[in-house]
């Protein structure tokens, strides 16, 4: 089957997207917090202070100012004006932050110009040749000894292969859970123009050049009760064991949602 090679403009991220459910972490963001999952991925960032850090696609910004609160000199780019507009109150604390519109497969930067480069939940915005050239330039500004490191959701094994034959047990378990995912699902399906698995992420790291990148997929298959599209399910023994089998890989390539990709220059 032929890829799409569909570019979404940049006005579909505009404030009634970005200050909407339909992207992640909207609550925290309203909270003046993190959500869970970015947390973690902060974490997994290894921040110092002094660490240069280029964020690829800052949405509203809220995860740069907790790379900022860690003392890391940062740097990021949107794709959307609105997305700017949103970042610089988010960002106020910071004023010396770097922020622009630029486009992510032509980052404006010189190479070999930071520590780390991060990007959450944008690669999905891409389609697949898109996608392996913005791997291909996040590689490119990056310093040796560094490293990049992006997250995408969902996996399309759970997504396409999966859910169609849980979802009838997920509706008996939490139907107003099961009815929140398909509309987020549907909401974003326009912008999500190439979705990922395990094996497909792989497959574009090493298309841009990546050699020895690792991809993985997260253990954490309920968020630990702590995200909008788990906290209905994490109370459930199936579900639950299901959680905790999640520990073997083999489990996680078709249940697992988180998928990682990191790269140390």
């Amino acid at each position: 089957m032929a890829r799409s090679k569909r570019r979404v403009p940049p006005e579909a991220y505009d404030k009634s997207c970005l200050l909407s459910d339909s992207t992640e972490g909207f609550e925290e963001f309203q909270q003046g917090s993190l959500s869970f999952i970015k947390r973690l991925q902060l974490d997994m960032l290894e921040l110092s202070p002094g660490v240069r850090l280029l964020e690829v696609g800052f949405g509203r910004g809220e995860f740069l100012r907790e790379c900022a609160k860690r003392g890391a000199d940062v740097v990021a780019i949107d794709y959307s004006p609105d997305a700017l507009e949103i970042a610089q109150q988010t960002m106020a604390e910071f004023p010396d932050a770097d922020l622009r519109v630029a486009d992510c497969k032509a980052l404006p930067f010189d190479s070999r110009s930071f520590d780390r480069v991060y990007s959450g939940d944008v690669i999905e915005h891409q389609h697949w040749e898109d996608g392996v050239q913005m791997l291909t330039e996040m590689h490119r500004v990056l310093r040796p000894g560094g490293f990049l490191f992006v997250h995408t959701s969902p996996n399309t094994v759970f997504t396409r292969a999966v859910l169609p034959l849980v979802k009838p047990l997920l509706r008996l378990i939490d139907p107003d859970t099961v009815r929140s995912l398909e509309e987020h699902m549907q909401v974003n399906a326009p912008n999500h123009v190439h979705e990922y698995n395990l094996l497909s992420l792989r497959k574009v790291a090493r298309r841009a050049g990546l050699k020895g990148a690792e991809v993985w997929i997260g253990h954490d298959l309920l968020r630990s009760g702590r995200h909008r599209h788990t906290r209905g399910f994490s109370d459930n023994p199936l579900v639950r064991l299901t959680a905790a089998l999640s520990r073997f890989a083999p489990v996680r390539f078709f249940v697992g949602n988180d998928l990682y990709l990191r790269y140390r220059k």
